[in-house]
């Protein structure tokens, strides 16, 4: 799941996430990585709860915490993605100064790329 998304979205798309898992569904097609951990690891916690192995109240801290962590992963996505439309945004400026630049500039454009320590 990549793009510009609310908070709102994020607890949609756990909460569609989360009726999957209670329903037993392991249709992951549809989803990424994240996503998909999300779903196996509430779908184990669902199956011990189902099993009398977990408390209802286990049940609820754990989906609590891995919804956490899959918010966490979304807003690390997206700031991934923002990041790389940036970059992509400009690249053709450091390109040119590396190419034409001064010493200066070659080297700004170095240590930008990682290429330099500084």
């Amino acid at each position: 799941m990549s793009g510009n998304f609310s908070r709102q979205h994020y607890e949609r798309r756990i909460h569609e996430l989360t009726e999957r898992a209670k329903a037993g569904s392991d249709k992951t097609d549809d989803t990424d990585i994240g996503e998909e951990a999300y779903l196996t690891a509430l779908s184990v916690y669902v199956r011990q709860y189902r099993e009398n192995r977990l408390s209802r109240e286990e049940l609820i801290l754990h989906q609590k915490k891995l919804s956490m962590k899959l918010e966490r992963y979304y807003q690390h996505t997206e700031l991934f993605d923002r990041h790389v439309g940036i970059r992509n945004s400009y690249s053709h400026v450091l390109i040119e100064a590396e190419k034409d630049g001064c010493s200066v500039c070659r080297k700004l454009v170095r240590i930008f790329d990682g290429r330099d320590a500084g």
